[in-house]
């Protein structure tokens, strides 16, 4: 995973930099070293003019640029030249004794202290370079250019000697290489593992925020591959869901039951019901005006009447009729679906307030109804666009009025009908009994006269009897 990690010039330079100054101050020793020593083998062939102006301007180009540029590892492939220059400024003032030919190694390993392959590559140009020139220059009898003490060197010895040098300076590099591919290493680590602590801090943050329940708290990842930092924005965002989902919940719970308690309150007074349960859904939805049309009449003769209106914490007196089918009201009775606009039509509706008079932002019209019957249409207006809950909310606080007002209908009905039945049975009794005091005259008057025939029979016998 570190291997991804892309290191930037600063961290990097940051990186070596202990490396660098650690290995600065060895090579100020190994400098003061290779200076003095070639003072010390200007002893044996007088060459104190080679000693002191080739190591003098040697040192001068290294300390020049490293002061002059301290901000680039220039001085350090300086350097790489100035070991290359010494070791050949040794075998000059030895007079091409082989043994000098080891400091151009003891230099490359001096350079491995930096960690950087590349800088092995100008100690081996000018070796290269060095040996190849001085070695033709010397076996053409140039009698002041020194690289062996040998009077001939053939083909084969030295190609032996270079490539022994070629695989010491490889070796060299190599470990260079190696050495600074695990800087490099450690450095990634080390961003890494400061990410990582970087990352746990900012989670832990914003995770205590979470557990206080503040769910809107903005959360940036601080690196693109931090798994937790992501699980913990996914779970905000559940949680946040959830809440959501609970408040949308809660609220149409909550709201259907202070209808129930509107509608418990008002069983026997329809005007009431209407006016209570209007003024309640717009004061609890928090809409700007809401207005409940009832279907009045019958057959041709039906219209919707607007039987309440609130708005703005006032009860609205508006008289109204619309017919059905004609308008939004109509057509929502009729199609027996909900209606919202968001763009509402000029001079549809205003909405008063102590302000004045303005357009509604939107326009909500949901069919009062039951499964098998509509009885109305509920129309709201609001500055606000509505969300997906609170028309949840309407539709069903719609159809809890619906079947209150066609209980209470019913209800009305019933009792128009038991006081009819009422008022019939009593009729009914009152004629049954004029009836019987009828049948009771009639007995009477039956009797009487069955009383006086017999009289007047009885006369009539006597009258008989006394003319015989």
């Amino acid at each position: 995973m570190t291997t991804s990690i892309n290191l930037s010039r600063e961290i990097r330079k940051a990186a070596f930099q202990s490396i660098n100054e650690k290995s600065d101050r060895i090579m100020n020793f190994a400098l003061a070293a290779y200076f003095l020593f070639g003072i010390f083998l200007s002893f044996f062939y007088h060459t104190y003019a080679i000693a002191i102006g080739v190591g003098g301007l040697c040192l001068l180009a290294y300390f020049v640029t490293r002061w002059l540029l301290p901000q680039y590892t220039l001085y350090q492939y300086v350097l790489s030249a100035v070991f290359a220059i010494f070791s050949a400024q040794f075998i000059y003032q030895m007079h091409g004794i082989f043994e000098m030919h080891f400091f151009f190694f003891v230099g490359s390993a001096l350079l491995i202290t930096y960690r950087n392959w590349t800088l092995i590559i100008p100690l081996l140009l000018i070796t290269v370079v060095h040996h190849a020139l001085f070695a033709w220059l010397q076996y053409q009898g140039m009698k002041e250019i020194y690289f062996t003490q040998l009077d001939y060197m053939d083909l084969q010895a030295f190609l032996f000697h270079a490539l022994l040098a070629a695989v010491i300076m490889g070796i060299c590099a190599y470990w260079s290489y190696d050495l600074g591919r695990t800087t490099t290493s450690d450095a990634r680590k080390t961003v890494l593992l400061e990410k990582q602590v970087a990352n746990m801090v900012n989670n832990v943050a914003f995770a205590e925020e979470i557990s206080k329940g503040n769910l809107d708290m903005s959360y940036t990842l601080l690196d693109e591959q931090d798994e937790l930092g992501k699980s913990l924005l996914r779970m905000r965002d559940n949680l946040k869901l959830s809440h959501e989902r609970e408040h949308q919940d809660k609220f149409i719970t909550v709201g259907i039951t202070r209808i129930g308690d509107v509608i418990r309150q008002h069983t026997h007074n329809p005007v009431a019901l209407a006016d209570d349960f209007v003024r309640s859904l717009v004061k609890y939805t928090g809409i700007n005006q809401g207005g409940l049309f009832l279907i009045d009449g019958e057959g041709e003769d039906a219209a919707l009447m607007l039987t309440a209106c609130y708005a703005y914490d006032r009860k609205k007196y508006m008289d109204k009729r619309v017919a059905i089918g004609e308008g939004l009201v109509g057509q929502c009775f009729q199609e027996r679906t909900p209606v919202y606009m968001t763009v509402v039509p000029k001079d549809y509706v205003k909405i008063t307030s102590g302000l004045g008079d303005a357009a509604p932002r939107c326009i909500y019209l949901v069919p009062v109804k039951t499964r098998d019957e509509i009885v109305g249409v509920i129309e709201v207006a609001s500055f606000n666009e509505l969300r997906e809950y609170e028309m949840q909310f309407i539709e069903k606080a719609a159809e809890n009025i619906a079947s209150a007002i066609v209980s209470s209908r019913t209800t009305q009905r019933i009792k128009a009908l038991l006081e009819e039945a009422q008022q019939q049975a009593e009729e009914m009794r009152a004629q049954e009994e004029e009836m019987r005091q009828n049948m009771e005259e009639l007995q009477a008057t039956q009797e009487e006269m069955m009383r006086k025939t017999r009289e007047y029979e009885s006369k009539f016998t006597g009258v008989n009897a006394s003319l015989n």
